[in-house]
């Protein structure tokens, strides 16, 4: 798949991470991919956009760290995101991804936000382009003015839909958010580039059939299922991705195979 041309001069793509349901894996895919990307040597930088801090918390920056801006403040415009972003702790690489930390000041944004806030996040990125390569997003569970600006802020939208019916019909509720709310004057042309199956297990009929399912509505735009394992639970325990907690592992040997598809000309 190609992308877009960047609107951003100097970030190659912005990937955002959405599905406005929670429990489909779209943190834990978020994290992998800043993982992947920073094993190859790019610049990255995470933007959790979730109260929750899931992501944070997956790129090493837990509860005990001392963080003294987020992205609430990016996005009240209190802060720059030069200033806030802080290096991930748990990724092994090089060069070492950044992060704009979700904390709970993002539910008063949520709650009173400002007027362009879903366009906010959008026209400040600019000012960070000389500093990444890549940018990757995490989104809460909702089609509320978070998830509208990482989605606004778009090139790449990557679905985690787990392999259930109620996680799959919320791909059509994002579709229409894409192209009704967003796709026709704030970001035109945007839609779902990748449908990423997660919790999958084969010897389940319904997996099969919902990836079925799912690749037939998104012909090209799927990738290989992302296997339910225990390691996922541990990986958050241990505040790493799954691939820094254990490589080698089969779940994280299908994040590798899945990113290696939505990002060839970066296959390891």
């Amino acid at each position: 798949m190609t992308h877009k041309t960047r609107k951003t001069k100097g970030v190659r793509v912005i990937y955002t991470f959405a599905l406005p349901k929670g429990g489909t894996g779209k943190t834990i895919c978020a994290a992998e991919g800043v993982y992947y990307l920073s094993r190859l040597g790019r610049r990255v930088l995470a933007i959790d956009l979730d109260q929750q801090g899931n992501l944070s918390h997956r790129l090493g920056l837990t509860k005990d760290a001392e963080i003294k801006y987020g992205s609430a403040q990016v996005l009240t415009a209190t802060a720059d995101a030069a200033d806030a972003a802080v290096p991930a702790l748990s990724i092994p690489a090089d060069v070492v991804p950044h992060v704009l930390v979700g904390t709970h000041e993002l539910a008063a944004v949520e709650s009173q936000p400002p007027a362009d806030l879903v366009t906010t996040l959008r026209d400040h990125l600019p000012s960070v382009a000389g500093e990444y390569d890549d940018i990757v997003i995490d989104t809460p569970p909702s089609a509320t003015g978070l998830a509208l600006a990482g989605l606004a802020a778009a090139d790449v939208v990557i679905a985690p839909v787990a392999t259930a019916t109620e996680s799959y019909d919320q791909l059509e509720r994002l579709d229409a958010i894409l192209t009704v709310t967003l796709g026709k004057r704030i970001n035109p042309g945007i839609r779902i580039g990748w449908v990423m199956p997660t919790r999958y297990d084969q010897r389940r009929i319904l997996d099969r059939e919902v990836v079925e399912a799912i690749t037939e509505h998104y012909p090209g735009r799927v990738t290989v299922p992302i296997r339910e394992a225990v390691t996922v639970k541990d990986a958050y325990t241990a505040a790493l991705t799954i691939s820094a907690y254990r490589p080698t592992a089969p779940v994280a040997v299908d994040y590798a195979a899945a990113f290696a598809q939505i990002m060839p000309e970066g296959n390891l």
